[in-house]
């Protein structure tokens, strides 16, 4: 049997433990998809979990590295031919 691979991914479950208020509302674990440096900012988006299942996590989602945006825009760096026929 095939285990999941659970790499970059993110998953919090509500905390119920509603004896001490100064516990956390959510919990839950990250599991790395490399090794990470102190102090490196790694990115987490999180949705909301649609699943009925009361043992699932409220929310669920991944992580991945931090994008730089490119210098020139993303586009080509070639210039616009506007000679084109069609």
């Amino acid at each position: 049997m095939t285990q999941y691979d659970n790499r970059g991914k993110v998953s919090i479950w509500k905390n119920d433990n509603s004896k001490n208020e100064k516990a956390p509302i959510l919990k839950g674990s990250i599991f790395a998809h490399r090794d990470i440096k102190e102090g490196e900012m790694i990115e987490v988006a999180l949705w909301k979990n649609e699943s009925d299942n009361e043992k699932a996590p409220t929310l669920r989602g991944n992580i991945s590295d931090k994008r730089e945006p490119q210098a020139n825009g993303g586009g080509t760096s070639q210039p616009l031919n506007d000679d084109i026929p069609f």
